[in-house]
């Protein structure tokens, strides 16, 4: 993933940085990035992607309310490993796996 510089993206950073609704405030701020891997964003991609497929092979969970079961969509864990990686650039320090 790489940040990209997007400036229409200010003026609605400007207006989610002080939202007043009443008794809450609302601080918030949108970074756009790219979903093409880079070299790391590849590897620890395919790494990923190969640990929840060996969960799923490995799990003899039936319960058809499993959250296992969300990881059965290939779209679903290409989701879940896109807010991986945005966590792991916003949060460089922290491991998420």
């Amino acid at each position: 993933m790489k940040f990209l510089e997007y400036t229409p993206l200010e003026r609605m950073n400007e207006f989610l940085s002080h939202l007043n609704l009443g008794e809450r405030t609302i601080r918030g701020y949108l970074e756009p990035y790219s979903c093409k891997h880079t070299g790391t964003d590849k590897k620890l991609s395919l790494s990923l992607e190969n640990e929840m497929l060996d969960y799923l092979g490995k799990s003899s969970d039936t319960d058809s309310s499993s959250p296992a079961e969300f990881l059965l969509s290939r779209s679903s864990r290409k989701t879940l490993i896109y807010l991986v990686l945005t966590l792991y650039r916003m949060y460089p320090d922290y491991d998420f796996r």
